[in-house]
């Protein structure tokens, strides 16, 4: 049976500090794909430059394995939902590969990513998932707000579907309408997609490997942690009023910041709360108390991440009145 063939998405929104090292990584894999599809989301930085100098470099592979290169420009961003959609409709393969810029593939992974689709051609299966690790090694070259930010996801490993480098059926995204770029901007897509994924068919679990680099920029700020939690409470809320989101255990899980401020207004749990709270703010970030201590932006921190706790409950409230996200 002929291999399908195999496209590579990769939405970009000003990576000039990550997008090299996340194509150096792609075109290292052993496994052969036929397309990539580059959406420049309204750079205004070097990150379109520098693809096309990875791609310059790396032009004989290009050469020898045929791959068709496209790159897309919106001319201010549209989202990573748009993003998707712009590179899958350009796509002429029957498997999407979602990659985002601030990935390294480990080794293998593509192959690794694709083997359910070749091991089992005529299954059910509509996506296969990566795993993803959080070396200590690149949280320390973080600025001192990005290792606030990411200190809980340290040396942990997660799999699941949330398109930084995922494989989906062409076909499938088609017949649920592609990714809900209508309702999501730069978050909740991936849970929605899933949602409607799981109704037609399999999603299958893989080895597939990657870093995920998150933001290099040496400016990252405050400002930032902030707005991306307004991003993902925002995106929470509208998955939970489409009805994404159930499950006695699933609830806690996900809404667990929210909970723990709605149970300062319920007398009987406002002691309970105003612990948790005190503990939350502290371990919440263990690692970075740990390790950055002769800081004095250290004593900013437990305000700032009880601070996070009511952006999520607003926002999250605010996903759930609106229904489409403005963030």
């Amino acid at each position: 049976m002929k291999p399908l063939q195999v496209a590579i998405i990769v939405p970009v929104l000003n990576a000039e500090s990550t997008i090299g090292p996340t194509l150096k990584s792609l075109f290292e894999q052993s496994h052969k794909f036929d397309q990539l599809v580059i959406v420049d989301d309204g750079c205004r930085d070097n990150s379109i430059q520098i693809a096309n100098q990875i791609i310059s470099e790396n032009k004989e592979i290009v050469r020898e394995r045929a791959i068709n290169v496209k790159i897309i420009r919106h001319e201010k961003p549209m989202g990573l939902a748009s993003s998707y959609n712009d590179g899958i409709r350009n796509s002429e393969s029957e498997l999407i590969v979602t990659l985002h810029s601030d990935i390294i593939i480990q080794k293998n992974s593509l192959e690794k990513l694709l083997t359910p689709f070749s091991e089992m051609p005529s299954s059910d299966i509509v996506a296969a998932t990566h795993k993803v690790i959080h070396p200590l090694e690149i949280w320390k070259k973080y600025n001192f707000w990005q290792k606030c930010f990411f200190a809980r996801l340290v040396e942990k490993k997660f799999s699941g579907l949330d398109g930084k480098f995922d494989c989906f059926r062409k076909s499938a995204l088609e017949k649920i309408g592609l990714f809900d770029e209508r309702t999501f901007k730069n978050a909740g897509e991936d849970g929605d997609v899933v949602y409607k994924l799981k109704k037609i068919g399999k999603i299958k679990k893989t080895e597939a490997e990657i870093i995920h680099l998150h933001s290099m920029d040496p400016n990252f700020s405050w400002h930032d942690i902030v707005r991306k939690q307004q991003q993902y409470s925002e995106s929470q809320g509208i998955l939970l009023r489409l009805g994404r989101i159930h499950g006695v255990i699933s609830y806690p899980k996900i809404f667990f910041r929210e909970i723990l401020v709605i149970g300062l207004f319920i007398p009987y749990a406002r002691l309970i709360s105003i612990l948790l709270i005190v503990i939350y703010a502290f371990l919440y970030t263990k690692l970075v108390f740990l390790n950055e201590y002769k800081n004095k932006r250290i004593f900013v921190l437990p305000f700032l991440n009880i601070y996070l706790l009511f952006i999520s409950l607003v926002y999250s409230l605010r996903g759930v009145i609106y229904g489409k996200q403005i963030i």
